[in-house]
């Protein structure tokens, strides 16, 4: 029940930036293609967010994103939603 109230909870975030006038036409592509893997079940919640922070990943360190889309990005990168290897193991 926590796992699917937790997937929704990150599906309405990405909805919300797709939505968002501020969101640069790059990012919402990436935020497009992971909320449809997602959906679709292509892929597990965790693995997408890992995907999804590793393609924003150069922009964040270049400081290229908005400010929606990075506190999205920082929300995930800090997360432990990946498991091991990513999200608050340094």
């Amino acid at each position: 029940m926590k796992k699917i109230n937790e997937q929704e909870a990150i599906l309405n975030e990405l909805y919300n930036l797709i939505l968002d006038r501020g969101t640069r036409e790059w990012e919402r592509q990436f935020l497009l293609e992971s909320k449809n893997r997602i959906e679709q079940g292509e892929t597990s919640l965790s693995a997408e967010l890992s995907r999804l922070e590793s393609n924003l990943r150069p922009l964040a360190l270049r400081y290229n994103l908005t400010p929606q889309v990075t506190l999205f990005y920082q929300k995930i990168s800090e997360s432990k939603l990946f498991g091991r290897g990513v999200g608050g193991i340094l």
